[in-house]
């Protein structure tokens, strides 16, 4: 008996669904895109990344440079800190990078908390070769006070000359310029940006 009601409810649904296929069931011509229409999104992909490429790298370079110039001024701020808490003297030298090696920051005598040499390279982020780092001066003394030790070197790129210590970070690309600046003899420092971080060293 169930057997029989089972059948009935199959065929009943077999009833209804039939009417309808012919209606949901594609026709041969509607599937797929022609050659033509694909050419065409094609073009226009091509177009797009044309105009959004030039920005996307000038924004990537952009990134870079304001990436090691925030390590440069965190150096220095660590230096400066770090000789008022030992009540000793350190220098932090500034290497240039090279084409195989990034820019590298070397403090004596060697921090407790970073040791003796950092890279600049983000963690590995920035490949070596795309950010130049230049400094007006090698090196830089902070006292046991945190004021700087020796006299400030003489920055010619600016009129009138000035004594302040600079390191200016750029990309190798373009993209924009920024330096730490340490101003003042007690050892006040700033960033800066564009013109202003021009560099002779």
């Amino acid at each position: 008996m169930k057997t029989a009601i089972l059948l009935k409810f199959l065929q009943s649904c077999d009833a209804k669904a039939t009417p309808n296929f012919p209606k949901t069931r594609s026709r041969k011509g509607d599937n797929g895109y022609t050659l033509l229409e694909l050419l065409v999104v094609v073009i226009m992909l091509g177009i797009l990344a044309s105009i959004a490429a030039p920005g996307w790298l000038g924004f990537i370079n952009r990134q870079r440079v304001r990436t090691v110039n925030d390590r440069v001024f965190q150096s220095l701020r660590l230096a400066q800190s770090e000789a008022k808490r030992t009540k000793q003297q350190v220098t932090i030298t500034f290497n240039p990078a090279t084409a195989t090696d990034p820019p590298t920051i070397k403090f004596n005598p060697p921090l407790a908390t970073g040791g003796e040499t950092q890279t600049l390279n983000a963690g590995g982020e920035i490949k070596p070769g795309t950010i130049t780092l230049v400094s007006n001066a090698p090196s830089i003394t902070f006292d046991y006070l945190g004021n700087v030790k020796d006299e400030l070197p003489i920055d010619t790129s600016v009129n009138p000359k000035i004594s302040r210590f600079k390191v200016a970070v750029a990309a190798v690309n373009g993209g924009g310029k920024q330096c730490a600046i340490v101003e003042t003899i007690i050892g006040g420092m700033r960033t800066g940006e564009g013109p202003e971080c021009t560099t002779t060293p």
